[in-house]
């Protein structure tokens, strides 16, 4: 099996000197799901009520998965909005850092208490462009969303900060991984993630990652394996539902988003 064979590379693999060859997938697929316009709230970003945001134990890894624009952007903000210490990293790769940070904040009543880092390899500079005040103490840029071991480097860059202070309860959150999907074969997204969550859990964190799901779902059940915890969205005659798998920190049956 290509995961055994590959397992013992997979530390090195993440801090190799960076090679630009192959990191980038030229003229890929635009993202359906980027505004043009900016606005200072996400629609999607209110508060979900079953869920407990709280009951998410540390070292745990969480796949939100979904058809497009069903809310799961909705359901991360709310599960890294659980930290108990406030302290959070989002890697965003269809947004602007800075668009991400407003509508994140906009759901927070405590936004200024929160100590935000984000990695931002969305290709779009956004609001930070020739910023000197950008309201981000730690704001960290790769080129690209296929630059893996960029945004590999760059996370635990901030995870290592979070292991020196101490930090309590700290949660990261990535929107999307299906943009990830279209730079990188499911392979190197495996050996991406694994890397990833394994940090995660070292640092007693909490890591939510969103997916779009196709009807057939044959990518879904591929990486779900690497996850504690799954929580699914689908479309119904009433709008958008969810329920969890694997870990108690929301409603097991459908439920209304």
């Amino acid at each position: 099996m290509w995961l055994t064979a590959q397992q013992d590379s997979v530390s090195n693999w993440l801090f190799p000197d960076r090679d630009a060859s192959g990191a980038e997938a030229a003229g890929a697929a635009a993202d359906p799901d980027l505004d043009p316009e900016k606005a200072d709230v996400d629609p999607e970003a209110v508060e979900v009520d079953p869920l407990d945001p709280q009951a998410v134990a540390p070292g745990t890894s969480v796949l939100v998965v979904g058809p497009p624009m069903t809310g799961k952007r909705r359901l991360l903000f709310d599960l890294v909005g659980g930290s108990a210490s406030r302290t959070a990293a989002f890697v965003t790769t269809k947004k602007p850092a800075d668009r991400m940070r407003a509508w994140f904040r906009a759901t927070r009543p405590d936004e200024e208490l929160w100590d935000l880092s984000f990695v931002d390899c969305s290709g779009s500079r956004g609001g930070f462009e020739e910023q000197a005040d950008t309201g981000v103490a730690d704001l960290r840029r790769v080129s690209s969303p296929g630059d893996l071991t960029g945004v590999g480097i760059e996370l635990t860059g901030v995870l290592r900060r979070w292991h020196h202070d101490d930090a309590t309860d700290p949660r990261v959150g990535l929107h999307s991984l299906s943009t990830l999907l279209m730079y990188a074969d499911v392979k190197r997204i495996y050996q991406f993630l694994h890397v990833v969550t394994t940090r995660i859990a070292t640092v007693d964190g909490v890591g939510v990652f969103t997916m779009d799901v196709s009807p057939r779902g044959d990518t879904a059940d591929v990486l779900t394996h690497l996850f504690d915890a799954l929580v699914q969205v689908r479309d119904s005659a009433d709008g958008p539902e969810f329920r969890v798998r694997g870990r108690e920190f929301g409603p097991r049956t459908w439920t209304e988003l």
